[in-house]
């Protein structure tokens, strides 16, 4: 990488992109930095000191309120199935942000863990566009649901060590994705939504390269700390996230993303 100024570190440009608020311009700035990034237009300063909290841009709307508050609504409705979909669209806003996150807050990484994330903040920012567009041809855009902040909260959670990040926000939180998407892909075949299905297969398909990269990194850094990961894996649920396993278990696209047979017969343990 180009070691020229600062306005052209990585890493404080991913701060700009987490912390922009109006989700367009997010999307902007997440695409633009990762062409520049691909261009080798800039440093990757892992020494860069970190100096903000775990803030994130978020716009006014949607209306953030706790989980259970979300009213349910029929998938077979347009309201219903616009719902729905907002709910991913909310995923994938949060998932530009815990992507540059990772980037901005964790110093001394090596430089591929930078890359991985990158590319996962552009493809998260793809995914997003996807699903606003299509909420926009349903008379719908973000914001117009409600939604709830627990992803967010456990970035914030995790914020003071890379290794408790990558356990718990790709492969406890993000891979839940791949339990309960497949089954949300049947559902819309059956009511006929077919770009809706388009859209959530593509997602599908690249989470599970994204809870890869956190389970990649997680070993990694359980290696080079001297620790078991699976003991490590089980008590770092048992501490921030005993609350958010749940069955049924997706082990195809669990495996797939870089769990073990172990670590699946651990989870099924942890199980509410």
């Amino acid at each position: 990488m180009k070691d020229n100024k600062i306005s052209q570190s990585l890493r404080r440009r991913a701060l700009a992109c987490l912390q922009a608020t109006d989700p367009q311009i997010k999307i902007q700035l997440s695409l633009q930095l990762y062409q520049e990034l691909q261009e080798d237009l800039l440093v990757i300063d892992k020494r860069m000191p970190v100096d903000s909290p775990c803030t994130a841009g978020f716009p006014e709307k949607p209306e953030l309120v706790p989980v259970y508050q979300l009213p349910k609504r029929k998938i077979a409705s347009l309201e219903g199935h616009a719902a729905l979909i907002h709910s991913f669209a909310h995923i994938e806003f949060n998932a530009i942000n815990i992507a540059w996150d990772a980037v901005y807050r964790f110093s001394f990484m090596p430089t591929q863990y930078y890359l991985d994330w990158a590319k996962i903040a552009k493809e998260e920012a793809y995914h997003f566009s996807l699903i606003d567009d299509y909420l926009r041809e349903m008379g719908y855009q973000y914001g117009s649901f409600q939604a709830h902040n627990d992803l967010w909260n456990m970035v914030s959670e995790t914020a003071h060590d890379v290794m408790v990040r990558m356990a718990l926000v790709p492969r406890v939180l993000e891979a839940r994705g791949l339990d309960v998407t497949p089954t949300i892909i049947s559902k819309f075949k059956q009511h006929n939504y077919q770009r809706a299905t388009e859209i959530l297969e593509i997602i599908y398909h690249d989470e599970i390269g994204h809870v890869e990269v956190g389970s990649q990194w997680f070993n990694h850094l359980c290696e080079k700390r001297g620790l078991d990961p699976v003991e490590t894996f089980g008590n770092l649920i048992q501490q921030y996230a005993s609350d958010k396993i749940r069955k049924p278990f997706n082990e195809f696209a669990r495996l797939k993303a870089g769990f073990t047979q172990v670590e699946l017969e651990l989870l099924d343990t942890c199980a509410k």
